[in-house]
């Protein structure tokens, strides 16, 4: 365990770890992988400058496999920030690959409510979902700054971290700057497909979580209406001593209800439902980002083709030209006879095409290599996307089941109230008849 100098909170109440934590598999089986993480833990620390949460990262390594590891676990603590760094690395290394996303910074309005034990637990569950999608990717999970993130003590991590950008980070930057003044002209009609997919994506989760939230303000209005009905039966109750039992039962049935609903449908909304969902937008845009990437590349490639094709056709032009006229001179040299300018730039041109048919076709390799990497990144995810976004369903399916069985048998164990009552009015009714039936004979 790392030493920091100024942790001044061991407020973990305040933050807990995972929800499920205990229920989380992290043994080194057959179809774990060897390398497995979990993120729990986090911890308030105060520093002279400012106020920040570390997360403990523990990761367990089969060393047979993963020479590179000396050790079979790790226990280390990383700050958002680290993991930051950390995909920026990842997308320098591997630009056309689908890095998986972190959680948004807080906003400006969630400023003062970052250190709350909902914001940290959500970003903590984000985190972990983050970096084991990260260790299971069979090409991120080799990269030096993911062994770095996993294994470094502080010193030694804080170094790597403030090294500056290296030859990686500048060519990212590059490609990424094409895509802002080029455009691509041959676009791939399977990588448009999937922009599409990606779009639409994008707009249904963004719709789905607008009307969940909706829903969840509705039922905390309702939640409130609950309450006030339940207080109504309990103070009529008071001064109905004949109904008070039948009174009582249906004021137990809505607190029972209001408790179902606060529990199993209202408290598990952000952490069932929203956060997953905002997860999955991240995870739409970061498709977005890796096709814009692959884009870049071809775009690299186009103009490599261009630049070719421009200095043939200027060769051809120079082969093909004839005449010696002063105005042609003055088109290469004027202290050179012009047969004698016009060889030496064919010359010039004859050397410099063959680096650029090298350089095209070293481009062209590029682009192939990335549409694979981002082809079999893009199966992963739809993979992957499916199983999340059943679970989340499936999850939701359950949440309303056990809500509505909840509410069944509240209302079930008033029913023997109902009948009670039923039975005590029928024979007060009962004793109550002959006597007025002999009053109107004897009237």
């Amino acid at each position: 365990m790392f030493k920091f100098s100024n942790i001044a909170s061991p407020s973990i109440e305040s933050f807990s770890t995972l929800p499920d934590q205990e229920d989380l598999e992290f043994s080194l089986d057959a179809d774990a992988g060897d390398l497995q993480v979990r993120v729990d833990n986090p911890q308030k620390h105060l520093d002279t400058l400012e106020t920040y949460v570390t997360f403990r990262i523990c990761t367990r390594v089969n060393i047979e496999s993963r020479v590179e590891y000396k050790e079979s676990e790790y226990s280390v603590r990383r700050r958002y920030n680290d993991f930051v760094w950390l995909r920026q690395k990842l997308v320098e290394s591997f630009p056309t690959h689908l890095i998986p996303p972190l959680p948004g910074k807080h906003t400006l309005l969630a400023q003062l409510d970052r250190y709350s034990k909902n914001f940290v637990l959500a970003r903590l569950a984000m985190l972990h979902r983050f970096l084991t999608r990260v260790v299971a990717h069979p090409v991120l999970s080799y990269n030096m700054s993911l062994y770095v993130f996993l294994t470094a003590k502080p010193s030694e991590f804080n170094i790597h971290r403030k090294s500056g950008q290296g030859i990686l980070g500048r060519v990212t930057d590059s490609l990424q700057n094409l895509t802002t003044n080029y455009l691509v002209r041959q676009r791939s009609p399977e990588f448009d497909s999937v922009r599409d997919y990606a779009n639409t994506l994008g707009e249904k989760l963004t719709q789905l979580e607008k009307v969940g939230r909706r829903l969840q303000k509705e039922r905390q209005a309702y939640q409130g209406e609950l309450n006030q009905f339940q207080q109504l039966f309990t103070v009529w109750a008071t001064s109905e001593p004949e109904l008070r039992p039948l009174l009582l039962a249906f004021a137990s049935a809505i607190e029972r209800n209001t408790a179902s609903q606060q529990n199993t449908l209202l408290d598990s909304f952000s952490a069932t439902f929203e956060q997953p969902l905002k997860e999955y937008l991240l995870y739409v845009d970061a498709v977005k980002e890796a096709l814009q990437r692959r884009d870049a590349v071809q775009i690299e490639y186009e103009l490599a083709v261009d630049e070719l094709n421009k200095k043939r056709n200027e060769k051809e032009q120079l082969v093909n030209l004839e005449g010696t006229s002063g105005g042609a001179s003055s088109a290469f040299n004027l202290w050179k006879k012009p047969a004698e300018a016009r060889d030496e730039k064919i010359e010039k041109l004859s050397q410099l095409i063959p680096n650029l048919v090298r350089q095209a076709e070293a481009n062209q390799d590029k682009m192939q290599c990335a549409n694979e990497n981002l082809r079999s990144d893009l199966e992963r995810w739809h993979v992957e996307k499916k199983k999340d976004i059943r679970n989340l369903l499936l999850c939701m399916a359950n949440q309303q089941i056990q809500y509505y069985e909840d509410v069944l048998s509240s209302w079930e164990q008033v029913i023997p109230e109902v009948k009670c009552a039923n039975q005590t009015a029928g024979s007060s009714a009962a004793e109550n008849i002959p006597a007025s039936s002999s009053m109107q004979f004897s009237t």
